[in-house]
Parts: structure tokens; sequence; C-alpha cells
């Protein structure tokens, strides 16, 4: 009996100190992966994000810095043939450079980034050719002094932006039409929106080609 007990207590004695240690030991931490998200690809790249237009090609491309960052297939307005964009209702889309002035969702455009024209260049032909008021022109000028919104309800026109697709309408469904069918807005896909629409700010600058 004694001989078992020499050998039993032994026993005891090695499970306790591992139960013991189970206890004590702190546990190991985990380590959960950093999102990747398409946000965070391009904030990891140095340089200012702005966005070029190339309306002859039909793309918008994301820069960051002089970098081109990925290109997307947009469509442009109905006025295509007939280059920039002079006034209201010609369903041109503008030409130069401009920047994002709002940002919103759209029951109808699905997303909306709005681009701050007219711009100074539109400004002064529609003040000679008489389509706006000097008074006007100043608001116009007043407000891309101050990065802000110029006036849209002008004889140039105005709510001109980056959307995607036509919720009702003769456009339905995810993917564009291989037609320039807005009345002068630039619009992609709504998977392409998503991305853009994650990484604009106000002011974000736009450049937009012929």
């Amino acid at each position: 009996m004694t001989r078992i007990r020499k050998k039993i207590f032994p026993l005891f004695r090695l499970l306790g100190s591992v139960l013991l240690l189970s206890c004590i030991s702190p546990e190991q931490d985990v380590v959960v992966p950093k999102q990747d998200t398409f946000a965070s690809r391009l904030a990891s790249i140095a340089g200012q994000l702005r966005i070029v237009v190339w309306k002859s090609q039909y793309t918008l491309t994301l820069y960051k810095g002089d970098q081109p960052f990925k290109t997307y297939r947009a469509v442009f307005g109905k006025g295509y043939q007939d280059g920039d964009k002079r006034k209201e209702g010609d369903k041109r889309t503008p030409e130069g450079d401009f920047y994002i002035c709002t940002i919103n969702h759209s029951k109808r455009f699905y997303k909306f980034m709005g681009l701050s024209y007219p711009g100074l260049r539109h400004a002064s032909d529609g003040l000679q050719n008489k389509l706006i008021s000097p008074e006007q022109y100043a608001l116009i000028k007043k407000a891309i002094d101050e990065r802000q919104q110029p006036p849209w309800d002008t004889r140039l026109g105005g709510a001109v932006g980056i959307h995607g697709r036509m919720i009702e309408g003769a456009i339905n469904g995810n993917s564009l039409a291989s037609i320039n069918w807005t009345d002068g807005c630039i619009a992609l896909d709504n998977a392409d929106i998503d991305e853009i629409y994650s990484v604009v700010t106000f002011g974000t600058p736009v450049m937009i080609l012929p």
C-alpha cells in the first residue's frame, strides 16, 4: 500500500501543476487581420486624390498624385457630339476643371456627387453672351472662390454630377447601356459609384477632358 501511495502522489502533484498552469497562463491574443477595403488601399498611396474624366475615351480615372489608381467606364450627356456645355438644356457634359461640391444619395440616380459647374470660364462666356447678369456672375465667382456650390438656377444650367444608374426610366439594371443617356451628367455602374463615393470628399478636384 505504501508503494502504491508513493507512485500515485507524484502523479496527482503533476496533474495539479498542469491544471494550475492552464488556469493562470494568459490567453494568446487573437490577431484580427485588417480589412483590405478599397478606401484603405487608396489611402495607403501618397498624394492628393483627384478624378480625370476623358469623354472621348468614355473613362473616369481615379488618380492619387500623378499615379492612376483605377479606371472605370463612363457615359455622358445626350448632347455629347456638340462638345462643351454652354447653357441649360443643351444636354452636354461640361469640360474643364471642377471640384466635388455636393455628396448625397439619390432616389433616382442611386448616389450623386455634384460638380462645381458653372465654373468661372463658363460664367465669363455666359456673361459675354448675355445668358447671365453681372450679379449672377458675381455669385458664381464668390462660390468658386470659396469652394462652394455655385448657383444651379441660372440660364447656364447646373446640377451636373457623377452618379449611378436610373432607377426609373429607360435605363434599368446594374449595367449601363453603351450610349450617352444623361442630360449632361457622368454616369457609371452602381458598383463603380460605390467605390468612388467611398473615397471622395468635398473639394476633390475633377478634370473633364474632351
